[in-house]
Parts: C-alpha cells; sequence; structure tokens
C-alpha cells in the first residue's frame, strides 16, 4: 500500500489488523483504573448473598396485617453486619435496617414511615405485600456469573463491580510505551522565544497528552534536526518502544527523511498516504523485530487529527480494548460548513446536547491545519466525506467526539 492514497477505512483496517495485543499482567484492583481487563471476571458469591431489607422498619409475616391497622409483637432487631437467628412466628415483627439480612419467617418489610412503636409492640398502618422492600438473594448476580467481560475499560463503576465479586488484583493488558520525536531544524522549545524561521514546537506536547489520555506511557524523544544520521539514531532509540510517533518529515519535501529512514531502521510501512484532510502525508509501518511506528504530518492540528482516528485505535488494540475505533454520532449544524475536494475531511467543532437532548455541533473558525487555537475548544470533529456538498445550519452530519458533551 505504501506510495498510493488510500482511504480512511482501508488505513483504520490494516492498522486495527496488523497492531497485535500486548502482554498480560496483574495490578491491584486500587491501581487499575483505565487498564483494560485481559480475563472476564466472574462472582464467587451470590449477589446478594442473602435476603435484605431494602428499607429501615420491621419484617414480618404479610399474613399477620391482613387489615391496618394492626399490632404485632417486637421480639428483635437485625441491623446491618448482622441478624436474627430465629424463626419469626404469627403475630411477631423484628425491627430491621437497610442492607440486614431478612429472618427466616418474615415475607415482606414495612417502613418505618408506616408505622408506629409503642415499647414491645408496633402499630403497623399500612397492609403490606408480600416480597416488598426485600432484596432477594442472587437478585442481581448468583455465584460462577460472569459480570465483567474481557476487553472492558475499567472505571470507577467496573472497579466497584469487580472488588463486590471478590477480586483484589485484576489481569489486564499492559500499557503501551509511546516513544514521541518531533524532527525540523526550525523547531525550539516553548520557552525560547522564536527568531527568524523558528517555530515554537507543540506537537510533542499535544501528542504527550494525548498518549496520556489513552492511558499510555510516553517516552520523550525531543527534537531532531532535518539530519538523516541523527534522525537514524533517534529512530532506532523510538523503535525501542512499544509504539514510535514522529511528527513532521513525512511529505514530499526535500528534507522528508522520515520514510526513508524507517525503512532502513527495519520497518515495514503499510501505507503512507491517506485520503483525509488534514493528514494527508500520515504513515504507518511495523518494525521486524517489534513495534509500531507512525509518521504523522507535521502541523499541530494533523497531528491531532491523525492520532485521534489511527494512533489512538491503534494504542487501544494494542491495549486489547473492545471499544477501538473513534466514536461517530449524529449531530445538527448550528453553522455552516464548506463543501470537501476529493478527500475525507475533519474540522474542529463544539458539540453540545440543547434542550431536548438532541445533539447540535458548531464549526469552529480555524485557518487551516498550521493554526492549533481552535483545538482549545474543540470537544468533536465534524466529519465529512469525499465530494460532500456544503452543509447549512440545521443539516445532520457525523462527527467524531473527543469528550462527552
Amino acid at each position: 500500500m505504501t506510495g498510493s492514497l488510500i482511504s480512511f477505512e482501508q488505513a483504520e483496517g490494516t492498522v486495527l489488523s496488523t497492531v497485535q495485543v500486548g502482554p498480560i499482567h496483574s495490578v491491584p484492583l486500587r491501581a487499575a483504573l483505565g487498564h483494560v481487563l485481559a480475563e472476564p471476571i466472574a462472582c464467587d458469591v451470590d449477589q446478594p448473598p442473602f435476603d435484605r431489607a431494602m428499607m429501615d422498619g420491621y419484617a414480618l409475616r404479610a399474613a399477620d396485617v391482613a387489615t391496618a391497622p394492626c399490632t404485632l409483637i417486637v421480639v428483635g432487631e437485625a441491623a446491618a453486619g448482622g441478624g436474627y437467628d430465629q424463626s419469626l412466628r404469627p403475630g411477631e415483627s423484628i425491627q430491621i435496617n437497610t442492607g440486614a439480612p431478612v429472618p427466616k419467617g418474615c415475607d415482606c418489610v414495612v417502613p418505618v414511615e408506616q408505622t408506629q412503636r409503642t415499647g414491645s409492640e408496633v402499630l403497623v398502618q399500612s397492609v403490606p405485600k408480600q416480597g416488598q422492600h426485600i432484596g432477594l438473594r442472587a437478585a442481581y448476580a448468583k455465584a460462577g456469573m460472569i459480570v465483567l467481560e474481557e476487553g472492558c475499560q475499567l472505571g470507577p463503576g467496573q472497579i466497584a463491580v469487580a472488588a463486590s465479586a471478590g477480586v483484589s488484583s485484576v489481569p489486564v493488558y499492559r500499557r503501551p510505551t509511546v516513544a514521541i520525536l518531533a524532527t525540523g531544524s526550525e523547531l525550539v522549545e516553548p520557552s525560547c522565544k522564536p527568531t527568524g524561521s523558528q517555530i515554537r514546537d507543540s506537537n510533542r506536547y499535544v501528542l504527550d497528552a494525548l498518549v496520556r489520555q489513552a492511558g499510555c506511557r510516553p517516552v520523550d524523544l525531543g527534537t531532531v534536526r532535518d539530519d538523516r544520521d541523527q534522525l537514524c539514531e533517534r529512530i532506532r532509540q523510538g523503535l525501542g518502544c512499544d509504539f514510535l510517533c514522529i511528527s513532521g518529515g513525512v511529505s514530499m519535501g526535500q528534507y522528508d527523511y522520515v520514510p526513508g529512514v524507517l525503512k532502513a531502521c527495519g520497518v515495514d510501512i503499510k501505507f503512507h498516504k491517506v485520503a483525509i484532510k488534514p493528514g494527508k502525508p500520515v504513515l504507518f509501518g511495523a518494525a521486524k523485530e517489534a513495534g509500531y511506528a507512525f509518521g504523522l504530518p507535521g502541523n499541530p492540528v494533523s497531528v491531532f487529527v491523525t492520532f485521534w482516528i489511527l494512533v489512538r485505535p491503534a494504542l487501544m488494540a494494542f491495549q486489547g480494548a473492545a471499544a477501538k475505533r473513534p466514536r461517530f454520532v449524529s449531530a445538527q449544524l448550528t453553522g455552516a460548513v464548506k463543501a470537501t475536494g476529493d478527500r475525507q475531511t475533519y474540522q474542529p467543532a463544539y458539540v453540545r446536547a440543547d434542550d431536548e437532548g438532541r445533539l447540535e455541533v458548531e464549526p469552529l473558525v480555524w485557518h487551516g491545519s498550521g493554526n492549533p487555537l481552535a483545538l482549545a475548544q474543540a470537544n468533536a470533529l465534524i466529519v465529512a466525506n469525499s465530494n460532500a456538498p456544503a452543509g447549512e445550519v440545521g443539516d445532520s452530519v457525523f462527527v467524531v467526539l473527543l469528550d462527552l458533551p
């Protein structure tokens, strides 16, 4: 596929079919946030493990309160973490707290608000139904039931489920290391004031943030001048990581050495140039020994877009995530967008939900792939296919969500 312009779908398919899942290791549950589960997790006990009260009140037999009000004898108490180990007899009741085991012989719980206690008696003021306010044993899950599937990303909710299933450490896919290298003799650090033809390097910084956001570990290789030998040395260093992301030097200019140097370093280039805008010169390859390499265009918006639609899915695939691809959703335009040319186009945008919960998308003002200012506001990218007509206010378009609206 090298040398020819391919579609985004072809590029995405090539990336996801090439990248292999990384190794598995175990991490403590407290350190598992953001990791991807490598094996399913099953409950070791029923959940809940016993019939339990869902309200504070009195546990009793519904048959004893055929009419209300009705007075019953209170013979004991059941609290969360404890219980009442006797069977209930007709005419008796037990004071019970939320979460406590329901004593034998009880088949309902009457909320405390519907009772009046006087000494050892309770006046029940409503007729209960069998089973009311009782959470049955195994109502949530039975012992042995799978509660978390392999490939799910562990957020706070998943960690709560794992803990309730009796897990203290979890098998997860290792997070990849991602070497980051920016090329260009014109680049200076953000702390330096540019002079002459110099520009500040923002690409290493946006890539560092994007890599961390994807749950991976960035390795900063700094910047390298447009010099083949220096570039080769730095690329060889970067190929020691699971992934190498290079910004700049992948187009057709006199000093765009990256494709040739990658080949010389043993990288099998799977594709170079994709029919997208921005990001056309993007490159992807696999090292013969191990690891993967992305060559991203030098402009910051191109770096951002190509990372989101091609690099991030690769990182998620390495981590074994079930959800790898970008999230495409439909939204209604609140501003006009231009017709597209012969490439699929991605434009920074801001998505919000209207009062009825429908998604609206505002195209942001930006001046090409060299201008990163729109990225500060963007939480989405408007996606327009090649040769698409102009979009007007109210039109429905597809967007890639970068964040929840």
